[in-house]
């Protein structure tokens, strides 16, 4: 099973948008929301850039709460989605870009990546994701990044068949490679009353806990707890599917000076 090195171009596109639409109800984005808060803790008014921010769901859910919220996106049907969705203005802006440019320096109060966003790239180009995303922290910031485990999902079975919305059915023809961690997948998804099905490809690299403590350690940030869903649940090996991490940008120490007093960092 071979896969395009950069099949997210093409998968988040407008029918993927029109299917996120029909999953996501705003009830479990208001459910979401109050989970990332209580995991971050942000201050009033903080500022949270929500990257890759696909249609803007949890970036509006902030808003209206008070925050200032940045949600980048590659994907342009995601953005044009987002924009029609959510009104610009002083608290809600939407930018197209990819998360492993990202020019935030010491910007933000809180980062959250959300539903399986990481771990499209090559090695390094991960860690260069991850580092611009721990860039853009205040020190003191916090960052939330809703993943995979790679336990649970070593076991599913390597044909699937589910569903995705009232309508939207999916077989998928996936294989896992335990020593490197890596999804392959095949998705026909079969829509009720249309004559036609349409076949994708994604390819991701998932993380045990042991790897995202080193991984956050190596851009500068310390580990704080682990969840296994968005409940607040503690993390469990193999027990949902979820593994979602926080860490922390630490606050610079203040220097002291020969007197014996703090000086400036």
């Amino acid at each position: 099973m071979r896969h395009p090195r950069e099949w997210f171009r093409r998968y988040f596109d407008a029918a993927y948008v029109a299917a996120l639409r029909e999953e996501k109800p705003p009830r479990q984005t208001r459910a979401e929301v109050d989970f990332v808060l209580w995991a971050l803790r942000p201050a009033k008014g903080a500022r949270i850039l929500d990257a890759p921010c696909g249609y803007g769901r949890h970036a509006r859910e902030l808003a209206r709460r008070g925050f200032h919220v940045v949600g980048v996106d590659l994907s342009r049907p995601m953005i044009a989605e987002a924009r029609r969705r959510g009104r610009e203005g002083p608290l809600l802006r939407f930018r197209r870009g990819d998360i492993r440019l990202i020019a935030f320096r010491e910007e933000v109060d809180a980062v959250v990546n959300l539903y399986t966003s990481f771990g499209y790239f090559s090695p390094s180009q991960n860690r260069a994701a991850l580092r611009r995303m721990a860039r853009a922290l205040r020190p003191g910031g916090r960052i939330l990044i809703d993943h995979r485990d790679p336990i649970y999902d070593s076991a599913l079975p390597g044909r699937l068949w589910y569903r995705t919305g009232p309508k939207r059915f999916v077989l998928e023809d996936r294989r896992f490679d335990r020593r490197r961690k890596i999804v392959e997948s095949t998705q026909l998804i079969v829509t009720s009353g249309r004559r036609w099905v349409v076949q994708k490809h994604l390819r991701l690299q998932e993380f045990s806990l042991p790897e995202w403590r080193r991984m956050l350690r190596g851009v500068g940030l310390r580990f704080l707890r682990a969840y296994g869903d968005y409940d607040g649940r503690p993390y469990r090996p193999a027990s949902t599917g979820r593994l979602i991490v926080v860490g922390e940008r630490p606050r610079r120490r203040a220097r002291v000076g020969l007197t014996g007093r703090a000086g400036r960092a």
